[in-house]
């Protein structure tokens, strides 16, 4: 607890605080708005591990002037939605990561599209949230479905009731530990720099899971307090494991390789097998259908369903990453096209290049992402902007002065991609304001079990 006041409610000296709550609608960050049973008007609290609808006994984590903060502990009317915890360790008192994992999958979607519908009225105000209610596929006014990954719609659909029941579960090819005070590799407590150790890596790929980075001898001889444990299943090849900077094989064995390889496949934009030359810490995509998907929905929405019509177009990419759009945009813009692109990371846009050599139509550049650095590599275009602008900003998303920035160059469509919905939001309220209308917007669900997914929205000059 940060802070204390005259008025909390105490069950003890020394024993944690705890209310019976009535818990209402999500809230951005895998809680829920709750308030006291007893007082349905009295102080909002925002419960982690419960559901709406439910009455549960919680469990005060936070209490400061503003926010109060909880764990459900107890579930006294639950919620037809609750399923058996995926991930029980990351339950009350238990590492971050997996905040729904005792939510049905089809109720998660659920909860993120009425987080999205929210972020997008109440941040990015009624200007944003008609320009979403007015799109087809935001049915009801409202925003638009959360849409499964093509692995986890093949699990619900299973005939095997245990694989419906993890569905979800061992998709993520990127998975990122820490070793405790006592040398066991764990995650951290949500909210805390403490170190939980752990026995089950249920979100993780199988390839992974099978290293044994949580049992075996082998790996625990490398275990040093503090170290950070970076496991990388990648498409193109077999996992490896990075312990701070050492890289590892699969046999705990010293390798000598500092990158892996990534195949796409781009089938559906007819380009075949794409391959990605990524650092072994570098970023990529976690899920393992993300890539793919993102490709085929980003590409398409930037060039147009008819593909062949693309050679010959200027994009500009921001926040490119190791290249993951740049490369199919650069294949399909072809030698009479340009692909700009700026990336604040020197080794991601070193990866690029490795992947891009046989592009000369792409141009990499790394820098921060800025209203200057924006206008300075626009002006570089052969006919003086480009046709469209492709962005992937982090989770804070671009903010204002880089989106006027982007929405002063004129281009014909914008495609924002966004992990945030609040700065999904900011953003769009800002390309709205700027003369651009919202032409399409979709949100993938490539985070399951935990409050993140993606949206792609796009936007064409008014």
């Amino acid at each position: 607890m940060t802070s204390q006041s005259s008025d909390q409610p105490f069950l003890g000296r020394g024993r944690p605080q705890e209310l019976i709550l009535a818990v209402g609608s999500p809230a951005h960050g895998g809680h829920c708005v709750a308030r006291p049973v007893d007082d349905p008007a009295g102080r909002v609290v925002f419960v982690r591990h419960a559901l709406p609808g439910e009455t549960v006994r919680a469990r005060l984590t936070e209490m400061t002037s503003r926010t109060w903060r909880a764990d459900a502990v107890e579930i006294l009317q639950a919620s037809p939605d609750r399923v058996e915890s995926v991930w029980p360790e990351a339950g009350p008192a238990g590492v971050g990561g997996g905040e729904l994992a005792h939510v049905a999958l089809d109720a998660q979607r659920t909860w993120k599209r009425w987080v999205l519908a929210d972020c997008l009225s109440r941040i990015g105000g009624q200007e944003v949230a008609d320009a979403v209610a007015s799109l087809p596929e935001a049915s009801a006014g409202a925003a638009v479905p959360i849409e499964p990954m093509p692995t986890d719609v093949a699990a619900q659909a299973s005939t095997s009731s245990r694989r419906r029941a993890l569905a979800g579960t061992a998709t993520r090819t990127r998975v990122s530990l820490t070793v405790t005070d006592d040398g066991e590799p764990g995650m951290h407590a949500f909210r805390s720099g403490t170190v939980l150790p752990l026995h089950r890596l249920p979100l993780a790929v199988l390839a992974i899971t099978e290293i044994g980075l949580l049992e075996r001898s082998r790996w625990r001889a490398h275990y040093r307090p503090g170290m950070r444990i970076e496991a990388i299943a990648p498409s193109g090849g077999e996992p490896v494991v990075l312990l701070d900077d050492r890289l590892l094989t699969a046999q705990a064995r010293s390798t000598g390789r500092r990158r892996v390889q990534e195949i796409v496949d781009a089938s559906a934009l007819g380009l075949g097998e794409l391959t990605y030359s990524v650092h072994a810490g570098g970023f990529w995509q976690v899920h393992v259908d993300a890539p793919r998907v993102l490709v085929e929905r980003v590409v398409r929405a930037a060039l147009g369903e008819n593909l062949e019509r693309a050679a010959g177009s200027r994009v500009l990419e921001l926040y490119s990453g190791a290249g993951l759009f740049t490369l199919p945009l650069a294949a399909l813009v072809g030698s009479g096209g340009q692909v700009l692109s700026l990336e604040g990371s020197e080794q991601a846009v070193r990866d690029a290049r490795r992947t891009l050599h046989e592009h000369p139509g792409a141009r990499l550049a790394a820098g921060r992402v800025s209203a200057r650095s924006v206008r300075e590599l626009a002006g570089s275009f052969s006919a003086g902007r480009p046709d469209v602008v492709v962005l992937d900003p982090p989770r804070q998303g671009a903010g204002r002065e880089v989106i006027e920035a982007v929405a002063a160059l004129g281009a014909e469509r914008i495609v924002l991609v966004a992990c945030d919905p609040a700065a999904l939001a900011r953003d769009l309220g800002t390309l709205l304001r700027s003369g651009y209308g919202l032409g399409a917007m979709s949100a993938l669900d490539m985070f399951p079990h935990t409050h993140h997914f993606e949206t792609i929205a796009v936007l064409d000059r008014a």
